[in-house]
C-alpha cells in the first residue's frame, strides 16, 4: 500500500520525515526548530544569545579550591590585646624581648611595662574627648 500508515513501524526509515512526530524525541535534531526550548542544548550555538544560560560556565569561583593559587592570599593577622590583670599581663616576663609597650584589650589605652615585670595600664588620652586610640 502507498498510503502512509499511523501505526508505528518496526523498520526504521533511512528517508526523514517532513511530518512532525507526536511523541517527543530526546535525540538531536538536524532539522532546525521554529520554537525555542527551555531545555540545555549540548551543541554550542552559532548565534549570540542575550538570554541567562542554564549550561555552567567557567567564570571563577569564591568556592576554595583542591589546586594551590599562585596569587598570595589574604588572612588577617589578629593582634593580641593584653591588660595588667592575671593572666594578660605582658610584662613579666616581657611577652616580646626588649618591648616595652604592648596593646591594651581598650583601644583608648595601652599597657606599659617596666624593667622590674611591672605593668601599668595607660591612657591614650590626656583630655576626656580626645578620642585618641593605640597604633604600633
Amino acid at each position: 500500500s502507498t498510503e502512509p500508515s499511523l501505526e508505528p513501524s518496526s523498520m526504521p526509515s533511512l528517508m526523514p520525515s517532513t511530518a512532525p512526530s507526536s511523541q517527543p524525541s530526546f535525540e538531536p535534531s538536524a532539522m532546525p526548530s521554529a520554537t525555542p526550548s527551555s531545555m540545555p542544548s549540548a551543541a554550542p550555538s552559532s548565534q549570540p544569545s542575550s538570554e541567562p544560560s542554564m549550561m555552567p560556565s567557567h567564570s571563577p569561583s569564591n568556592s576554595p579550591s583542591a589546586s594551590p593559587s599562585s596569587a598570595p592570599t589574604y588572612k588577617p593577622s589578629v593582634t593580641p590585646c593584653f591588660g595588667c590583670s592575671e593572666g594578660s599581663n605582658p610584662c613579666d616576663p616581657l611577652e616580646t624581648a626588649n618591648t616595652y609597650f604592648y596593646p591594651h584589650c581598650d583601644v583608648q589605652k595601652f599597657v606599659q611595662c617596666d624593667a622590674f615585670g611591672g605593668c601599668f595600664d595607660m591612657n591614650c588620652n590626656k583630655e576626656p574627648g580626645d578620642n585618641l586610640q593605640w597604633d604600633e
